[in-house]
């Protein structure tokens, strides 16, 4: 029987340690998550700065061409999906007071491919005798055509109003942006690493 044990024992001990050795083997450490770069660039200091030209948008509607164009240029941060920028501009090519202030909010809701679509809530003043409010909201088609530029069509309203008058204009335009890609996650290229599984290129989240 204690040889019959000991045989047993070996034959048993042998497979046991070969099994052991080669888990430890195939064991490795777990992978370091992927920096998220949705969670990146959050911070005033670090985020991004973009910019925006509008060089042309005409409103619908009767009105002679002087009336009917609209310019601005914007300027701000990029906070992953969202531009929070200012806008200077002015409503109509009149040589009068037309100019306004504009803080503008640009959300990337969608990408495909290199196209992004995004939307837009505004508010500021008109630099008119009565101090007009100005109120926006507003639709982008956006493509990023390459590291930092990109072109878009705009279409949107502009409401303006005081105590005496009031008024709501529709418009169409077309708009420069100058700023970092979006991954197709909405996060940052360049500032980490996106989300594993997704490609790495512009897919607008922006710029904003």
């Amino acid at each position: 029987m204690k040889k019959l044990y000991a045989t047993l024992k070996y034959k048993l001990l042998l497979p046991l340690l070969t099994l052991l050795s080669f888990q430890a083997f195939c064991q490795t450490a777990p992978p370091s998550p992927a920096a998220d770069s949705l969670k990146m660039g959050l911070k005033f200091k670090t985020a991004p700065i973009y910019a925006r030209l509008m060089p042309f948008a005409i409103y619908t509607g009767p009105g002679i061409t002087t009336d009917r164009i609209a310019q601005m240029i914007e300027v701000g941060k990029t906070f992953n999906v969202v531009d929070v920028g200012i806008a200077f501009g002015r409503n109509s090519l009149r040589p009068d007071t037309s100019l306004f202030l504009e803080g503008k909010v640009t959300m990337d809701v969608g990408n495909i491919g290199i196209f992004a679509n995004e939307m837009t809530i505004g508010a500021g003043r008109v630099f008119d005798n009565k101090g007009s409010l100005m109120l926006e909201l507003s639709y982008n088609l956006f493509a990023q055509l390459s590291k930092n530029f990109g072109v878009g069509l705009t279409t949107g309203y502009y409401d303006f109003s005081n105590q005496t008058y009031g008024s709501s204009k529709s418009f169409f335009g077309v708009f420069i942006r100058y700023g970092l890609q979006r991954s197709d996650s909405g996060g940052i290229l360049g500032l980490g690493r996106g989300r594993p599984g997704r490609r790495q290129g512009h897919h607008r989240g922006r710029g904003r």
